[in-house]
């Protein structure tokens, strides 16, 4: 029986993802889009049996493209189910018109009775017996109307976003046989022939060179660059773009762009020019690696700031720190594109850790390759060694107390770079920090942090400077991750934890954002709100725990409310509270959820 190809198109992670897993795990084959324009494109290779398809969407919602689709032969007839959260009456007669097959709204569904549907609408389909319910795990409020859609909007009591990385194997009782495509050996040589001709020159690895050394100069630095016509011509490029450019006028030498920008932002374009085009280029069918180096620069240049401000001589390597750190993830996306996508498609189907999935189809994880990565370009021990440190425990682990110094700065700049949305993706995770772990990392329990939208636009900057993309290319790589809500949250922050904080300044860029170390008190604070974010050591620690939250809300006049309950340990507790809490860390498409459920809770 020939496998049905079902198209989910939808803005929201949160809920793609899970539902796109639970078809597959029921026989049929999924594709995923994330508007309708992304859709669109892999109609061009792809005809689906069947479409889920959202109404609000950014860059194309649901109904334009609905007009589109029915304006192809090709695909005047092919069934849609609207899966949306709208039950605007005018939409659905406007979708009506367009020959929807169906009407399903997100506040009010359940998988089973979807899945029925879409074997109802695909009867050439060979019937499934797998079950499915533990992927659309923390999707709260869900359930299919079958029959009609609902003339009354659904309120919004409480989200806990699904799980971010499961650990158990398999899903429902299922086993699955995970495949082995590369060997350990069969890695390194694969990266080790795509970094053959890409390099470091001599010039860029004698900047990298200087910027470890304390003995560096001005002198020095311009003396190297000019030795490279190319690498010259692009620092100069750079230094007149907007980010750099001063009322001096036009930098025309190197030394001019020394005494305009200074030797350290010199000397750091420079170095990521170098790096930057050592990479190899991302395949037609792979990865585009920008969004992954916008989180590479953002880390440089929180690793410089934090690092700065208490030993400004090792800003220059702390720079190249953060530079480097992710080009372990940029090899794997383009390098071993194909066999990317094969991984994340297990790691969906079977539950399990991506590190591990990894290991057991490649050899090696994605922290192995890093530590090839690194090895192969030759880079000092000083840029080395705290990256290979930082993923020698993962990310989202503490590192010990004897950790090089510029370890635990990497560890801090990378979590609150995916805070200032400057990710690689929606998946990244981001957890507060604790005073104890700034203050070993900083010397300071609460650092500075950058001002939030000036620090974007530097960024994207010089990433658009590097990559020397097309008009459109820049237009699209380098729009934000999520586009900002206007709504007003209300952050009640356990005093445990520094005020730098990832997780806070994720959502304080996602939407307007008040920190606290409380929650609302009277119905006043409540009022001026529509939103909550608890984030706590614990579920039990004293102002806010579960009985807290349920205190505070029923000071709420006028009705629920969205709540979003952190903790960093979930304790065992003899009572349920609703809204349940979500253990830390959390994924910025799961904040980015959060907060556009507000949207309709406003005025």
């Amino acid at each position: 029986m020939v496998t049905r190809r079902i198209l989910i198109i939808d803005d929201a992670a949160i809920l793609r993802e899970p539902l796109a897993a639970s078809l597959r795990l029921a026989g049929y084959e999924s594709l995923c889009a994330s508007d309708g324009k992304e859709a669109l494109l892999l109609l061009r290779s792809s005809k689906p049996d069947l479409i889920l398809l959202d109404l609000a969407m950014p860059r194309m919602d649901g109904l334009t493209f609905l007009r589109r689709l029915r304006s192809d032969p090709a695909c005047s007839e092919t069934p849609v189910i609207l899966l949306t959260a709208s039950s605007d009456k005018k939409h659905v007669l406007e979708a009506a018109k367009l020959k929807v097959q169906g009407y399903v709204l997100k506040t009010a569904f359940s998988l089973q009775q979807l899945l029925e549907r879409v074997e109802k609408l695909t009867p050439a389909h060979e019937p499934h017996t797998s079950p499915v319910g533990p992927w659309l795990h923390g999707v709260s409020s869900v359930s299919v109307d079958s029959a009609r859609p609902s003339t009354e909007p659904a309120q919004i009591t409480a989200v806990s976003p699904a799980p971010a990385d499961p650990v158990e194997s398999g899903s429902a009782g299922q086993s699955f046989e995970i495949p082995q495509l590369l060997t350990t050996e069969q890695c390194v040589q694969r990266a080790e022939k795509a970094l053959q001709t890409k390099t470091l020159s001599g010039v860029v690895m004698q900047v990298l060179s200087l910027a470890a050394s304390p003995r560096g100069d001005a002198s020095q630095l311009i003396s190297l660059i000019a030795r490279d016509p190319m690498l010259s011509a692009r620092v100069l490029k750079a230094a007149n773009t907007s980010t750099y450019a001063s009322s001096r006028g036009v930098v025309t030498t190197i030394p001019d762009a020394v005494r305009n920008i200074g030797s350290e932002t010199v000397r750091n374009i420079a170095a990521a020019m170098g790096i930057f085009n050592a990479l190899p280029e991302t395949t037609a069918d792979g990865f585009n690696p920008i969004r992954c180096w916008q989180h590479s620069f953002a880390v440089a240049r929180l690793c410089e700031q934090l690092t700065t401000a208490t030993s400004p001589e090792d800003g220059g390597v702390a720079y190249l720190v953060g530079l480097c750190h992710d080009l372990g993830e940029i090899m794997l996306r383009s390098t071993f594109a194909a066999e990317y996508r094969q991984i994340l498609d297990v790691q969906a189907r079977t539950g399990r850790r991506r590190d591990e999935v990894e290991r057991e189809m490649l050899g090696m994880n994605h922290n192995d390759l890093v530590v090839t990565i690194l090895r192969c370009l030759g880079l000092p021990d000083t840029i080395r060694v705290p990256i290979e440190t930082f993923y020698s425990v993962g990310p989202g682990k503490p590192l010990g107390s004897g950790a090089p110094a510029l370890a635990k700065v990497l560890r801090i700049a990378n979590l609150y770079a995916n805070g200032l949305l400057m990710a690689s993706s929606g998946s990244a995770r981001v957890f507060p920090l604790t005073p104890a772990e700034c203050r070993a990392a900083t010397g300071q329990e609460a650092p500075v942090p950058p001002e939030g939208e000036q620090f974007r636009c530097e960024v994207l900057s010089l990433t658009g400077t590097l990559a020397r993309l097309s008009a459109q290319e820049e237009t699209e790589l380098m729009k934000p991750m999520y586009q900002r809500q206007r709504a007003q949250l209300w952050i009640a922050r356990d005093p445990a934890f520094s005020a730098f904080d990832p997780v806070a300044a994720a959502l304080g860029s996602l939407t307007e954002a008040d920190i606290h170390d409380r929650l609302p008190i009277e119905d006043r604070e409540w009022t001026e709100h529509c939103g909550v974010v608890v984030i706590a050591k614990s579920s039990v620690t004293e102002g806010f725990g579960g009985a807290e939250i349920a205190k505070s809300l029923a000071l709420r006049a006028r009705g629920p409310i969205p709540v979003l309950w952190l903790v960093a340990k979930i304790e065992p507790t003899s009572k349920p509270f609703t809204p349940a809490p979500q253990a830390l860390p959390v994924t910025l498409d799961q904040l980015a959820d959060f907060v556009k459920a507000l949207a309709p809770q406003r005025g």
